[in-house]
C-alpha cells in the first residue's frame, strides 16, 4: 500500500504486509472481477541513473518531472525527482530540494502537485505533537520552499493517520487517505476523505461520504486516491487482506464535479500487486508502482485512443443570434481539431483536458443541432446527449 507514514519501523511492517497479502493470494487463487478495459499494454518505466526500488509516483501537470519516493529498504525514505525523456523514460536528477523536505530520521512520501505548483506531501516528522501528517510547500524545478503543515487536516486521534495525500490539480481539494492503524503498525481499515481549501488551509467536505460512497465501500483498505485533470474520474488502490485481495487499481467515474462518484471498476490491465495510480494531465497514461520480485517499479498502461464523444453540453441552450460559453464533456477529446454547432464551427474553443473543452457556441438560428468534435481519431458520432438549442 501507500507507505507515506508506517510510524516506527517501516520497512519490517510494510515487508510484512506484503509477503502476508501475497502467501494469502497463492493459497486462495483469488479471480478478477471484470473491469475497465480500455487500458492495456503495461510498459516499465525507465528511471536513468536511478538503480533502487521506486514508489509512489506521480506525474506532474505539465508532465516534465515524474516524483517518487525512494526505497523503504534505504537509509532514508524520501522524496526523489526525474527528468521526462518521454513517457516511460526519465533521467534522474536526485533528492527534491529544500528546507523541510525530507529530513533524516523521519520519512517524506507520496507526492503530489497541483497546476500553481504547489507539492504535497506526508511526513511523520511531527505527528506525536499535532497529529497531523500533511505537509505543502512551493515546488519550482526540482526545489521546495516554504514547508508547513497543512492547517485543518489532521488524523484528529491517536491511531488515525493520514498516509496518503493528492490534490485536485486547480488545488481546491485534497483526497486524503485516513488510515486506522492497529499495535502492530499496519492498517487495519481505511478510506479516502475530500478536503475542501479554505483560505490558507483545508476544511472536511461535509459531502465527502456521499461523494466518496461507492469507492470507499470496495475493499476494507481504501486509499491512494488521484483524480483526472477534469475531476470526472478518479484512480485508487483498494485491497482486503482478511479475504486474500491484494492490493488492485480501481477507476471510479462521475459526469459532473458536484456529483458523487460511481461506476467503480478495477483496471484489468494491472495485474498483480498494484498501488499508487497517477493520470498523466491528458488523461492517456496511467503510472503505478508493481511489486515485482522483491522490488517495487513503476510501469504504466496507455488508454487506447478511439473516436471522441460527447456526452454532455453545458449551458445546453443559448439565445437565438449570440455566441454563449459552454463547456464540452465527453471522452477522446484530446486533440481536437474542430468543434461544430450543427454546419457552424464554433467561434473558439480552448483544450480543457482529455475529456472536456471549453468553447464559445457561435449565434445560430432558433432550432436545435448537434454539437460534434473531431480529433485525429474521427469525429463524435451525434446522440441525444450532444443536442443543444437556440431559443429566442
Amino acid at each position: 500500500m501507500k507507505r507515506g507514514v508506517l510510524i516506527g519501523a517501516r520497512a519490517r511492517r510494510a515487508c510484512a504486509l506484503a509477503a502476508a497479502l501475497l502467501a494469502i493470494l497463492c493459497c486462495a487463487g483469488v479471480g478478477r472481477a471484470a473491469g475497465y478495459g480500455v487500458f492495456a499494454d503495461p510498459q516499465p518505466v525507465t528511471i536513468e541513473g536511478y538503480p533502487a526500488s521506486a514508489e509512489e509516483p506521480f506525474i506532474t501537470p505539465n508532465g516534465a518531472y515524474l516524483l517518487f519516493n525512494s526505497s523503504e529498504a534505504t537509509p532514508t525514505f524520501g522524496l526523489e525527482l526525474a527528468k521526462r525523456v518521454d513517457a516511460q523514460t526519465f533521467e534522474y536528477q536526485g533528492e527534491i530540494q529544500g528546507e523541510n523536505v525530507n529530513e533524516p530520521e523521519f520519512l517524506s512520501g507520496t507526492p503530489s502537485l497541483d497546476d500553481e505548483g504547489d507539492l504535497y506531501f506526508i511526513s511523520n516528522r511531527s505527528y506525536a505533537q499535532t497529529l497531523s501528517t500533511v505537509y505543502a510547500g512551493d515546488f519550482s524545478d526540482g526545489t521546495v520552499t516554504g514547508v508547513h503543515l497543512v492547517p485543518g487536516v489532521s488524523g484528529e486521534a491517536p491511531g488515525n493517520v493520514d498516509f496518503d495525500v493528492d490534490a485536485s490539480p486547480d488545488g481546491s481539494t485534497l483526497y486524503v487517505s485516513v488510515g486506522q492503524f492497529g499495535v502492530d503498525g499496519g492498517p487495519t481499515s481505511s478510506s479516502i476523505v475530500s478536503y475542501e481549501r479554505a483560505g490558507a488551509g483545508f476544511v472536511r467536505d461535509p459531502k465527502s461520504a456521499k461523494i466518496l460512497r461507492a469507492v470507499n465501500q470496495v475493499g476494507t483498505l481504501d486509499y491512494a486516491a488521484d483524480p483526472s485533470s477534469d475531476g470526472l474520474e478518479l484512480f485508487f488502490t483498494a485491497a482486503t487482506p482478511a479475504l486474500g485481495r491484494a492490493p488492485e487499481i480501481y477507476r471510479a467515474t462521475r459526469a459532473k464535479t458536484s456529483k458523487p462518484f460511481g461506476g467503480v471498476e478495477p483496471i484489468t490491465a494491472i495485474t498483480g500487486f498494484a498501488e499508487a495510480p497517477s493520470i498523466s494531465q491528458d488523461g492517456t497514461t496511467l503510472y503505478y508502482h508493481q511489486l515485482i520480485g522483491s522490488e517495487f517499479k513503476i510501469e504504466t498502461v496507455t488508454r487506447s485512443a478511439g473516436a471522441p464523444t460527447v456526452t454532455q453540453v453545458s449551458p445546453n441552450r443559448a439565445t437565438a443570434g449570440a455566441e454563449t460559453p459552454v463547456t464540452i464533456t465527453g471522452t477522446g477529446l484530446a486533440g481536437a481539431t474542430s468543434v461544430e454547432f450543427g454546419d457552424a464551427s464554433a467561434a473558439s474553443f480552448t483544450q480543457s483536458s482529455s475529456t472536456s473543452i471549453a468553447a464559445i457556441a457561435p449565434a445560430g438560428a432558433k432550432g436545435t443541432v448537434n454539437v460534434t468534435v473531431t480529433t485525429p481519431n474521427g469525429t463524435s458520432a451525434t446522440s441525444k446527449h450532444d443536442r443543444f438549442k437556440y431559443v429566442r
